[in-house]
């Protein structure tokens, strides 16, 4: 005989990880990828604990495992307190971690490797984490990308780094030309100029200020008549004759430097390098002059790297705003004027007349200044001729893209339903301790929802009983759903199914829902949409169905209220779709209800119904004999047991209450006293269309459903074709009351 000693085949790694990400806190995480795979996705904006469920991220148990586990997100608030975990690590004293935002995971990172791999994240900051309240806080993000990429002003971050007291300059606000950096703000906002940027200390916060200029086309400086910060960015926002003219009765004193560019040779294509946020990768666009290409016969390239650029359509306009400069033959001056200049700034545009020169008026750009010595009165200022200003519109199109970027709006679900779960769908989340202690008069609500686009990641249930305000209740993820492609009767169980959604995440052996009917998928093709189907399961019965009708896979996809609620209560919800960048708006969700019955305590109806020994027959011609088979939900618990399966039971206490109906005039026909039995011999005589119901009692509670069936009877009575009269079959009359 072979051993059957277990063999060990691998392992699964178990780490605690403590990770710092930033200084904190931030506005908001949205992505976090391991190993260059998303692990979750979705919204963080405080401090609190997530789970992130992706064991089979790379590969399961015969690859390299997965991410499985709980994740603390610590933002670093000021009144942060210390996690218990991390307590439990370090021992005493432990450090709360404020002013940065850490994390800590525990759970499993890997199998069969022991090294973890890499850890990614996606934020946001731009109003969190000032020194004080934000500045200017209206006009501080800057949404790019339809909504993808929350990228913030620029003004904001000049702003900051000159006032944070512990990472900047540490300005007072007081020093700072308030109203030049708002004007700037307003002019960035509305061009859609916003950054993604990140400073890591390996640099000056001077030369990362300079960075954050030279992408936006600016100048920062003191300006010396206020001694206040100032910026001033570099666009075409003036009219020419507004400016200061400067000639050689208004100040000019002398031309000293007079440098005009040479064509031969000038660039006449620009690859600017930007970085996408979201798909975390280096890009280049190139930006050409095909005047200057065809002029000169040939490209003379030059690469200019934008790094805090976070979308092409930015990058093709700053491209073409440094093409503007780079190929034209720029004229250099260097311009000696009186004290009269010294209404001058960097980034200041003036005019000179030179008629000597033979330059009528010419607008200039201020560059540097050097005032000299007090007693010569005279200033010396570095100019160009000004061709600067950020085009508001590129006509340059990127790489034509393979796909047209989607809108990430969120959208309310198109279908939902909100139903309350029964014994079996709680046994299914409960430990069996939790669920004998579960009272009899509590219900639970469950909801699904088909996912609206292909963006949206889950939703976030709400609910409310009465007019209270709506609150959250849990997250659902998105269920697996289609429409009957045909009728169905009590007993089909192969099914046709059209407008699928997501069944290829459908598994043998789960439930779904059909109206009011418990169903198990025995088996199913997404590709061809057949199915399967177990019918009349746990405390449901099998009945028809039109085409059209909605089925819901929902066993591994219901989001539960973990809210026990009260018999007669009405539970209202709303499904708050979530993307990637927003949260549906509470007001454009639907609202759904349901009232609780108590569904979770009553008794299972019977099973098996058969009718003079067959399964739903279309006539019966003789003696009535309905027979059925025992349920008991305590012993089926987790189980789905079809309506066609053989007895289970019956719980303790349980009894059958069996009607025959007529079903045209709606009369009892026999209702015997309840039977503890599963079978009832009807003494019924005549001619009939006849509705059986049969359900269970116990402990004053009638079943959630009834087995039904409604036939052709006939025994021992035929009625006459000519008369409203019954004739034995011997051919006497009877004549009917």
């Amino acid at each position: 005989m072979g051993s059957r000693k277990k063999q060990t085949v691998g392992h699964r790694y178990l780490f605690g990880l403590h990770m710092g990400l930033a200084r904190g806190p931030l506005d908001e995480i949205v992505e976090i990828r391991v190993g260059d795979r998303e692990a979750w996705k979705g919204s963080i904006t405080k401090s609190g604990r997530i789970l992130i469920n992706k064991p089979d991220l790379f590969g399961g148990d015969k690859g390299e495992g997965g991410i499985k586990g709980t994740l603390d997100v610590l933002m670093g608030d000021a009144d942060q307190a210390v996690l218990p975990a991390l307590a439990a690590l370090h021992g005493t004293p432990t450090p709360a971690f404020r002013g940065s935002t850490t994390q800590y995971f525990d759970g499993q990172i890997a199998a069969n490797n022991p090294y973890p791999k890499p850890w990614k994240e996606r934020a946001r900051r731009a109003l969190a984490g000032w020194d004080g309240a934000p500045w200017y806080p209206e006009k501080a993000v800057i949404w790019l990308a339809d909504g993808a990429i929350r990228a913030m002003n620029p003004a904001h971050i000049l702003v900051e780094c000159l006032t944070n007291r512990d990472w900047g300059r540490g300005l007072d606000r007081g020093l700072l030309d308030e109203a030049s950096y708002r004007r700037a703000a307003d002019t960035l906002h509305a061009e859609g100029f916003g950054l993604c940027l990140r400073w890591a200390r390996q640099t000056s916060i001077s030369d990362f200020m300079q960075v954050v200029i030279d992408h936006i086309g600016a100048a920062q400086y003191t300006d010396r008549s206020t001694g206040r910060s100032t910026l001033r960015l570099l666009r075409d926002d003036y009219r020419i004759e507004d400016l200061p003219v400067f000639d050689y009765e208004s100040g000019l004193l002398a031309i000293e430097e007079d440098e005009g560019g040479a064509q031969d040779g000038a660039v006449n294509q620009v690859i600017v390098t930007w970085y996408d946020p979201i798909k975390d990768e280096e890009r280049q666009i190139r930006v050409q002059d095909l005047a200057g290409i065809q002029a000169t016969g040939g490209v003379a390239s030059t690469t200019t790297e934008y790094r805090g650029l976070p979308t092409a359509e930015l990058a093709a306009r700053v491209g073409t705003r440094d093409l503007s400069i780079a190929c034209s033959a720029l004229k250099r001056f260097k311009v000696r004027v009186d004290r009269r200049g010294g209404v001058l700034a960097p980034g200041s545009v003036f005019c000179i007349r030179d008629p000597f020169r033979e330059i009528g008026t010419l607008v200039l750009r201020a560059g540097t200044f050097d005032d000299g010595r007090l007693a010569e009165g005279a200033i010396l200022v570095s100019a160009v001729q000004d061709v600067f200003g950020l085009p508001a519109t590129s006509y340059l199109q990127p790489q034509p893209p393979v796909w047209t970027p989607p809108d990430r709006t969120p959208q309310p679900a198109p279908t939902r339903r909100l139903f309350e779960a029964g014994y079996r769908d709680l046994a299914t989340t409960l430990d069996p301790a939790a669920l004998a202690a579960l009272p009899a008069d509590a219900g639970v609500a469950l909801a699904v929802g088909e996912q609206p686009g292909g963006l949206a990641l889950n939703y976030i249930l709400t609910t409310r009983v009465g007019g209270a305000a709506y609150a959250e209740a849990g997250t659902g993820d998105w269920c697996p759903t289609a429409i009957l492609a045909g009728a169905l009767s009590a007993t089909t169980t192969a099914v046709l199914l059209a407008a699928g959604r997501a069944l290829d995440q459908v598994a043998v052996g789960t439930a779904a829902w059909i109206e009011d009917e418990l169903v198990r998928v025995v088996a199913i093709d997404p590709q061809a949409q057949t199915a399967t189907l177990a019918r009349g399961c746990a405390d449901t019965v099998p009945v028809p169905h039109a085409e059209g009708v909605r089925v819901w896979f929902y066993d591994d996809f219901a989001a539960a209220d973990s809210t026990d609620y009260s018999v007669g209560e009405t539970v209202e919800a709303k499904l708050l779709t979530r993307t990637s960048s927003a949260q549906l708006d509470p007001a454009l969700a639907p609202v759904d209800s349901v009232r609780l019955t108590q569904r979770q305590a009553r008794p299972y109806p019977p099973g098996d119904l058969k009718l003079a020994g067959a399964r739903y027959p279309d006539a019966v011609d003789g003696d009535l004999v309905v027979g059925w088979a025992h349920r008991d939900r305590r012993l089926q618990s987790d189980q789905l047991v079809d309506h066609s399966q053989g007895s289970v039971g019956p719980e303790a206490g349980t009894a059958y209450v069996l009607r025959l109906l007529d079903a045209i005039a709606g009369t009892v026909l026999d209702s015997p006293a309840p039977i503890a039995g599963t079978s009832y011999a009807a003494t019924l005589k005549g001619v009939y269309r006849v509705r059986a119901e049969i359900g269970a009692t116990r402990d004053g509670l009638a079943s959630w459903q009834k087995a039904a069936h409604t036939f052709d009877f006939k025994n021992g009575l035929l009625r006459s074709e000519t008369s409203d009269e019954l004739v034995t079959e011997a051919g006497d009359y009877l004549l009917m009351e």
